[in-house]
């Protein structure tokens, strides 16, 4: 069956990868939490950016739970910053976000099978060498969101969505603690631990 609407209107902001970890302690705040991008084309460039508030509650981390940014390009941190992470309530709301120290990554790489058991991104630089790790992976699901269904509230949105349902994050060979809970995605439930490929942020006509 042909597509209604073979060409979706707006502007693409960016497209890449963007798996992500938020784990929660005893009383159900937030421990730790990461948010990876692999991005493929935005207006500046490709590159690759890590967010990680090991002290989701503090503006300073410590240094076994640091609060960091690390990327290979500066121009896509500061895009995604103002345009995306900072439109992400759960990320924009913490302390840390302002004063974010910057980091540049030397090294990136990615292992594991997504249609398996375990996945992993790794990210290195600066003295920091921080491992993100997905376990359990349960089948994926396409999604096609529209804006009241997304965090930025202003995008259309495409992904791949492949939840897990177990998780780490390793700051320089520390687990930081927590577990993987679960959240609410266009009406179904699904988990704080997932994975996001050939996900495509587009800025409908009435909103660009």
């Amino acid at each position: 069956m042909p597509l209604n609407e073979p060409v979706t209107p707006g502007t693409v902001d960016w497209t890449g990868e963007n798996p992500g970890i938020l784990l929660k302690g005893p009383n159900g705040d937030f421990s730790a939490m990461a948010l990876f991008f692999r991005v493929a084309w935005s207006p500046v460039g490709q590159g690759q950016v890590l967010l990680l508030y090991g002290t989701p509650g503090a503006v300073a981390g410590t240094p076994r739970a640091p609060n960091a940014i690390m990327s290979d390009n500066a121009a896509l941190t500061s895009f995604l910053k103002e345009n995306f992470i900072g439109k992400l309530a759960v990320f924009a709301n913490a302390p840390a976000f302002a004063t974010l120290q910057e980091v540049h990554a030397q090294t990136v790489r990615s292992a594991g099978d997504p249609m398996g058991h375990r996945y992993t991104e790794t990210v290195a630089g600066g003295g920091l060498a921080v491992e993100l790790v997905w376990e359990d992976l349960e089948p994926p699901r396409a999604l096609e969101l529209t804006p009241d269904q997304v965090g930025t509230g202003e995008h259309t949105m495409f992904t791949l969505l492949v939840p897990a349902r177990s998780a780490e994050i390793i700051v320089n060979g520390h687990t930081l603690p927590g577990a993987v809970g679960t959240r609410v995605q266009a009406g179904f439930e699904t988990t704080t631990a997932f994975l996001y490929f050939s996900e495509t942020w587009v800025i409908p006509p009435e909103v660009a």
